[in-house]
C-alpha cells in the first residue's frame, strides 16, 4: 500500500514538473530565423573593416531580436541584425531639454563579433561606440588656445573655412597621398584638388557618407554651425616634427595610437584643432547651448590617423529646435575608402551626444580613433625630407669646387673632368664629372644637351671615381629623382637645392687659359727683375 501511494505520488510530481517545462519554454519568443531571444541580451555597437567587425557593448533590458538587414558600405562596411536599445545619459551629466523623452527603444544594428584570437592593428581598430557607459572615464580635451601657443581663426558669418595647410610629408587618405586640407566652421576637414577648390559644405547628406563622393574629408561633428553672433571660435596649431624634437602633446598622441592600434608609430607631422563654443545655425533664440570639442590630424609619411575628441558635457545643441538632425561623424577619401559611424544612426539623444559614449576603437567616452590610410604607394616626398634633414651644410664640404665647362667640349679637354654617357630620364644626356675629390671627398656633376650645351651643374657631397647617368645607378641622381621629380613639389626640390647647390659656367677658366695667365705673371715678375737689376 506505502509503495503505490509512493508510485501515485512520484507519477504527479513528474507530470507537474514536466508541465512547468513546457509552461517555460512556451514563454521564449522564437524569431523567424529559429533562434532565441534571451529576455537579456548585449546590444552590440557596430564599426566594421574588411571581413571583420570587432564588437562591444553593454547589457541592456530587450525583449526581441529582429530579422538581420544589410547596411550599404565600401570598403568598411556596417551589417547585422537589429535590437532594441534605450540611450543612456551619463552619470553627473543632467539630459538637456527633450532628451528624457527619446529614452524609449530605439533598434539597433549589429555585427558579428570578431574572434578574440584575432590579434594586432586590423583587430584593435575594430572597438565601437557602445551605450550606457556612464562607468568610464571620459577624455579630457588636448590644452588648447592662447596659453598653449594656438592660433585663434574665427570669421564672424555663417561659414567659414579655415587657412590652407600643406603638410610637407603629405597626407596619405585612402589611396592618395594628399597635399593640401583646410578645416571648416561646420566641423570638418576637407581635402581639395587644388588650392582653387576652396568650399564650404554646411549641411551633412541625410544617408551620410556613400563612397562616391569626389571631394574627400573627415567629418568630425558635420553639422549646420553659425559663428555670426559673436559666440564661439577655432583654434589650431601644427607640429612638424620629422626631424626635430618632440613635444609632450605630440607624445601623447602617438601614446593613444600605440596603445589603442597597437601600432609602432612616430609622427612626422600633427594638427590638432579646437572648435570651442560652436552655436549652432538657427539657434538664434540661445546661443548658450554649444558644443566644443577637437580632432588631431597626424601621420608618419605611411600611416595617418585622426583623433576626434568631444568634450564631456560640452555637446549640448538642442537637436529639437533644428531644421535636421542628420550630424555626421565619419569619413570619405574620395577613392572609395569610407566609414560612417555607427553611432550617427543612432535618435539624436544619442548621436548629438558623443561625448556620452566610447569612442570607436577607444575604451573612453568622448574619444574616436580612425585610421585613415589604405594603400598609399611610396612616399617620395618623406624619403625627400628624411635625407635633407640628415644632410650637412654646402658650406662645410664646398670649398675649391671649380665651375662646370660651358661646353662639352671645353670639358672633354679639361683633366680636371671625365666624361660619361647615359639616360636621364626620357633625356639622352652627356656627363662631365670631377676627376678627383676636393679635400672634403666633394665634386661636381655637370650635364649636357644633345648640342653639347650646359643643362645643369650640382656640387654634389660624395665624389665617386665613375659616375652614371642614371637615377636608379647612381645615388645623387637617386635623390635628385626623390626630390625633384617623384615628390611633385616645388618646395621638395628647392629644399634638394639647398643641399646640393646648383652651378653655371660662370667664373669657368680651362686649363690653358689658367696655364697663358699664369705664364703672363711669370714673365712679368721676370721683367721686373730684370729692370731692378
Amino acid at each position: 500500500m506505502g509503495t503505490g501511494r509512493w508510485k501515485t505520488s512520484t507519477f504527479v510530481g513528474c507530470c507537474i514538473w514536466i508541465l512547468h517545462g513546457l509552461r517555460a519554454a512556451a514563454a521564449i519568443p522564437v524569431t523567424t530565423e529559429g533562434s532565441f531571444a534571451a529576455g537579456t541580451v548585449s546590444p552590440i555597437a557596430t564599426e566594421s573593416k574588411g571581413p571583420h567587425a570587432l564588437v562591444m557593448g553593454t547589457a541592456e533590458t530587450s525583449t526581441t531580436v529582429a530579422n538581420a538587414e544589410t547596411a550599404e558600405s565600401g570598403l568598411v562596411g556596417d551589417a547585422g541584425g537589429a535590437q532594441l536599445w534605450s540611450p543612456e545619459v551619463a552619470s553627473g551629466t543632467p539630459a538637456p531639454s527633450g532628451e528624457a523623452s527619446l529614452r524609449a527603444p530605439t533598434s539597433l544594428n549589429a555585427a558579428p563579433v570578431l574572434p578574440s584570437a584575432l590579434e594586432g592593428e586590423s583587430s584593435a581598430e575594430g572597438a565601437s561606440a557602445g551605450p550606457g557607459l556612464s562607468a568610464l572615464p571620459a577624455v579630457p580635451l588636448y590644452g588648447y588656445g592662447a596659453r598653449e601657443n594656438d592660433r585663434e581663426y574665427v570669421e564672424r558669418k555663417v561659414d567659414f573655412n579655415s587657412p590652407l595647410f600643406k603638410p610637407e610629408t603629405g597626407f596619405p587618405f585612402g589611396n592618395t597621398l594628399r597635399s593640401s586640407l583646410y578645416f571648416t566652421d561646420n566641423g570638418q576637414i576637407i581635402f581639395p584638388a587644388s588650392d582653387n577648390s576652396i568650399f564650404t559644405y554646411p549641411n551633412p547628406p541625410p544617408r551620410g557618407f556613400s563612397g562616391r563622393e569626389e571631394v574627400p574629408m573627415i567629418a568630425v561633428f558635420w553639422d549646420n554651425a553659425d559663428f555670426s553672433r559673436g559666440v564661439g571660435t577655432t583654434f589650431y596649431q601644427e607640429f612638424p616634427t620629422l626631424n626635430t624634437d618632440k613635444p609632450p602633446f605630440v607624445r601623447d598622441v602617438e601614446t593613444k595610437v600605440r596603445r589603442y592600434l597597437r601600432s609602432s608609430y612616430s609622427a612626422a607631422w600633427t594638427l590638432k584643432i579646437t572648435w570651442e563654443k560652436a552655436p549652432a545655425y538657427g539657434a538664434r533664440t540661445d546661443t548658450r547651448r554649444t558644443i566644443t570639442y577637437q580632432a588631431v590630424l597626424t601621420t608618419d609619411g605611411f600611416r595617418s590617423y585622426v583623433l576626434m575628441l568631444y568634450q564631456a558635457g560640452g555637446m549640448q545643441w538642442d537637436y529639437t529646435r533644428l531644421a535636421a538632425t542628420n550630424v555626421l561623424i565619419g569619413y570619405t577619401s574620395g577613392d572609395g575608402f569610407y566609414r560612417n559611424d555607427d553611432l550617427t544612426r543612432r535618435p539624436p539623444a544619442a548621436k548629438y551626444r558623443p561625448d556620452q559614449f566610447r569612442g570607436y576603437n577607444t575604451d573612453l567616452r568622448g574619444l574616436w580613433i580612425y585610421k585613415l590610410e589604405s594603400r598609399v604607394g611610396i612616399n617620395y616626398r618623406l624619403k625627400c625630407l628624411a635625407w635633407t634633414g640628415q644632410q650637412q651644410e654646402p658650406r662645410m664640404w664646398s670649398q675649391g669646387l671649380p665651375a662646370c665647362p660651358c661646353t662639352l667640349q671645353q670639358g672633354q679637354q679639361d683633366p680636371r673632368f671625365k666624361s660619361s654617357r647615359g639616360g636621364w630620364g626620357a633625356a639622352r644626356v652627356s656627363m662631365l664629372h670631377s676627376a678627383s675629390p676636393n679635400p672634403y671627398g666633394a665634386g661636381v656633376r655637370c650635364l649636357y644637351d644633345s648640342q653639347s650645351r650646359l643643362i645643369e651643374g650640382r656640387q654634389e657631397r660624395y665624389w665617386r671615381f665613375s659616375r652614371l647617368a642614371s637615377p636608379f645607378r647612381d645615388q645623387e641622381l637617386k635623390l635628385y629623382d626623390w626630390c625633384c621629380n617623384q615628390a611633385g613639389s616645388a618646395h621638395l626640390c628647392a629644399r634638394y637645392s639647398e643641399k646640393r647647390p646648383k652651378i653655371g659656367c660662370d667664373g669657368y677658366q680651362s686649363p690653358a687659359a689658367t696655364g697663358s695667365s699664369e705664364e703672363k705673371e711669370s714673365n712679368s715678375e721676370e721683367q721686373g727683375d730684370g729692370e731692378d737689376k
